[in-house]
């Protein structure tokens, strides 16, 4: 569920003093000016495998909790496991025993996401069924080196992946990973999410799955068709102009939004006539399952 986060104390009044205390933290990296013999910003420190940087004007925390748990429980520095909810709320107070005044940051990021386990390689449903997010292409299309498909839709103010986590990490099954990264806070505070805390609010952590599987309800994910013999060569010819980014470009434009929306109705009939979105369906049913699998342990 949750794995990258970043916290920032605006007021450093009294983390600071904690974090250069060496009883707090043994280790403290600082810049230092080689002729005044000054010591500058910024400080930084670790916990575990958390980043702790002080600049003038705040004291940031971040990295991954996944990460983190993983780390403690000599499990590597990977995600690739699930992450359960009693896992995910331990984490959390592993970081109010070993910081202060937690409930005193705001979270900045925040990244949100779900593994699930195929019976055919991600790769090949997100290239080939995976088409567009509110009818745009995707952003960027990685290829992890040869490692897997990723593709990520960006918006102002978070990035949708989509990407092959067996490749990615060599596990021997096959894993997709859907994730929303939340790039600013006014992505998640509608969602009741203000503090790292809050993440401990399973009503919370709801209001974030929702979120994403609004975001899955955006994408076109079709069935493979152009070999189908049962789709009627009609059919396939305007799947592939309903899959056309110019096409749904094109309908943008402020005189056409009408248009746009029954084309969307259109375009979703035939989908549905056509008995094409079996695996949409296969895939929502399993983030649903996972989800509730990971909240309730």
């Amino acid at each position: 569920m949750i794995d990258f986060i970043r916290m920032n104390y605006k007021d450093k009044s009294q983390i600071e003093p904690f974090i250069c205390d060496v009883d707090n933290f043994k280790e403290l990296r600082v810049v230092l000016e080689q002729h005044s013999g000054v010591i500058e910003y910024p400080y930084k420190t670790y916990l575990e495998t958390i980043d702790i940087t002080v600049t003038e004007k705040n004291v940031c925390v971040m990295n991954s909790l996944h990460k983190l748990h993983n780390h403690q429980n000599k499990k590597g520095n990977r995600n690739h496991n699930d992450f359960k909810y009693s896992e995910l709320e331990k984490t959390i107070d592993f970081l109010q025993e070993n910081l202060i005044n937690l409930e005193q940051s705001n979270l900045s990021k925040l990244e949100f996401g779900l593994n699930i386990e195929l019976d055919i390689p991600a790769e090949y449903i997100i290239r080939n069924n995976i088409m567009m997010y509110q009818f745009k292409i995707h952003n960027h299309n990685k290829k992890f080196e040869g490692k897997g498909e990723f593709k990520q839709f960006d918006h102002s103010n978070y990035d949708f992946k989509i990407y092959d986590k067996a490749k990615q990490y060599k596990l021997p099954n096959n894993v997709m990973r859907f994730e929303i990264k939340h790039k600013r806070c006014k992505s998640f505070n509608p969602l009741e999410i203000y503090n790292i805390t809050d993440l401990k609010s399973k009503d919370f952590l709801q209001n974030l799955f929702e979120d994403l599987m609004k975001r899955f309800e955006e994408l076109t994910i079709i069935d493979s068709y152009k070999n189908n013999s049962n789709i009627p060569e009609n059919v396939r010819t305007a799947i592939e102009t309903y899959t056309s980014y110019n096409f749904w470009e094109l309908l943008s434009r402020r005189s056409l939004r009408n248009k746009k929306r029954q084309e969307r109705m259109k375009f979703n009939q035939l989908l549905i006539e056509n008995n094409l979105l079996k695996t949409k369906t296969e895939l929502r049913n399993k983030l649903n399952y996972k989800f509730q699998n990971l909240i309730n342990n």
